[in-house]
């Protein structure tokens, strides 16, 4: 019975066969039990030949899987195994070169869609440019591209005619949309272009008028428009001085008010409301140092501030004399007094100022000044002032700086000061590492308890035998530094090492030895030589 079934099995698969059914010819005589009879693997020997052939028209159709499967299945006969393996080949590297390219047309379709959709249409049409006529995904991203140029015209078209009728805001709106959608149109670029230059005409002509709401709001409606040109940048700069001053008026800083609207009197000389506010500002700095510097500001310093609960307020106003020196002075609220008086063996006497602001003045016995020098000249003359790693000066009564006569001035490395006959200081900055700066003082200019030089003290200075020290020693080699930590002075050698290698307290009072050099720290006090000179 089983004999029987299996001719019937086998006679279909010739019969397929014969029809050109290879497929079902291929399943029939594929079959285990069948593989192993004489007239199956007969069967599967002629069908290798029209696999081959079938695999050979699917190759030239493209149709890779179709051909490798074909040839998977004229293996099964067991000849012509070198034609197989020939062709098979030749469909794997036909194979890998059209996933390959259709790999590149996917991320050149994928690369142009992002273009477009990020406002680079010019670029996105480039990329399209090597699609093939028949690519359906490269014409439907053709005709975005089109869609989106025309709305980009109509933006421009559309901000032309607002700025035409004076509505710049608007007209701003639709150039911020025109560049959204094609951020490298020339027709936006120009619309852009114009509408910022009547903007920033507009906020200029604001300022110089004295309307600075007004030209922020203008500047305002442009948002990021224009932010590359260099006109935008300078309206921009001048309302941020104005800010600043404005904010050191409303701080009661007339000083440094002042010294931000002569910068913003540079960059808008048209201005007058900005010359008139020099003026005034200069006008009330003067009579706030005239009032500090008069009976009032000897109880100034000793009044006791209190709040509306009564309890005391730390801390006062920022003005240009908050540092004016009276012999009883406290210390600061680290410990530490304002005024030192630092005495150096093989070096002299140098008399150390901590605060952002030093005066300037003739000894005086009820309220002299930080800088108090045996003179003709006026009890609080000047001030010497730091902002941030500057140094200002500012005076009530003239002083001559290299040749001219001023009361401001931002001082520079070695200007030389002159206030009055026998009162001759020059402005140093003996190291670019360090923002301390120090007043040398003339041959004809003395100062109690023989100072040579005031040392405006900024966190550190060095002490060594070099022009770059801020305090002369020519026994400190190597160089030391001085420097400020936990409301004291400390003194530790010169290296590259942590700032806390090797570092010693300065106890006032107390003689300490470093590094070869010999010093002293005490409080400041005037102690006259006798007759003034």
């Amino acid at each position: 019975m089983l004999s029987q079934l299996l001719f019937v099995r086998l006679k279909a698969a010739e019969n397929a066969l014969r029809d050109g059914r290879l497929d079902e010819a291929y399943r029939l005589a594929g079959a285990p039990d069948l593989r192993g009879h004489r007239r199956g693997a007969a069967v599967l020997t002629a069908l290798t030949e029209k696999f081959i052939e079938r695999a050979r028209v699917h190759y030239r159709a493209d149709r890779f899987v179709e051909a490798l499967a074909d040839l998977d299945r004229a293996e099964s006969g067991g000849v012509l195994a070198e034609e197989i393996a020939e062709l098979r080949g030749h469909v794997l590297t036909v194979q890998a070169e059209q996933q390959r390219q259709d790999q590149s047309r996917r991320d050149r379709l994928k690369a142009a869609k992002r273009r477009i959709e990020g406002g680079s249409l010019a670029a996105g049409r480039k990329i399209l440019e090597e699609a093939s006529e028949g690519d359906r995904p490269a014409l439907e991203l053709r005709r975005n591209a089109e869609v989106r140029a025309k709305d980009a015209q109509e933006c421009v078209d559309a901000a032309l005619a607002l700025i035409g009728q004076g509505q710049l805001a608007a007209a701003a709106d639709r150039i911020r949309r025109g560049r959204s959608i094609d951020g490298h149109n020339e027709g936006v670029a120009r619309a852009e272009t114009t509408l910022c230059g009547l903007v920033i005409e507009a906020a200029r002509r604001a300022i110089d008028e004295g309307r600075l709401s007004r030209a922020a709001d203008e500047l305002a409606c442009l948002g990021k428009l224009g932010d590359r040109l260099p006109e935008k940048c300078e309206v921009t700069d001048l309302l941020a001085l104005a800010r600043q001053a404005a904010g050191c008026v409303k701080s009661n800083d007339y000083a440094e008010a002042r010294r931000h609207v002569m910068s913003l009197q540079r960059f808008s000389p048209k201005a007058k409301w900005v010359a008139a506010a020099v003026e005034q500002l200069r006008q009330l700095n003067e009579l706030r140092m005239a009032l500090r510097a008069g009976p009032l500001g000897d109880l100034s310093d000793q009044v006791d501030l209190k709040g509306p609960d009564g309890e005391a307020v730390e801390g006062k106003s920022a003005a240009l004399d908050d540092t004016v020196a009276i012999p009883s002075r406290p210390a600061s609220s680290k410990g530490l007094p304002d005024r030192l008086l630092l005495l150096v063996d093989g070096g002299g006497s140098f008399l150390i100022l901590r605060g952002n602001v030093g005066t300037i003045g003739r000894v005086a016995t009820g309220n002299p000044a930080d800088v108090a020098v045996f003179s003709d000249i006026a009890e609080r003359h000047a001030n010497v002032t730091r902002v941030d790693d500057d140094y200002f000066l500012f005076a009530t009564r003239d002083v001559e700086i290299g040749g001219c006569k001023t009361r401001q001035q931002l001082l520079r490395d070695g200007d030389r000061m002159m206030f009055g006959r026998k009162a001759k200081m020059t402005f140093r900055l003996p190291s670019r590492k360090s923002p301390t700066a120090v007043l040398d003082l003339s041959d004809t200019t003395k100062m109690p308890n023989d100072v040579r030089r005031v040392v405006l003290f900024n966190h550190h200075a060095t002490i060594g035998p070099g022009s770059t020290a801020h305090i002369h020693c020519r026994h400190a080699v190597p160089p030391l530094v001085l420097f400020e930590r936990g409301g004291a002075l400390w003194i530790r050698p010169h290296n590259d090492g942590h700032v806390d290698t090797e570092a010693r307290r300065l106890t006032i009072g107390e003689p300490i030895e470093v590094g070869g050099a010999g010093l002293v720290l005490e409080p400041w006090k005037i102690r006259t030589p006798g007759p003034s000179v």
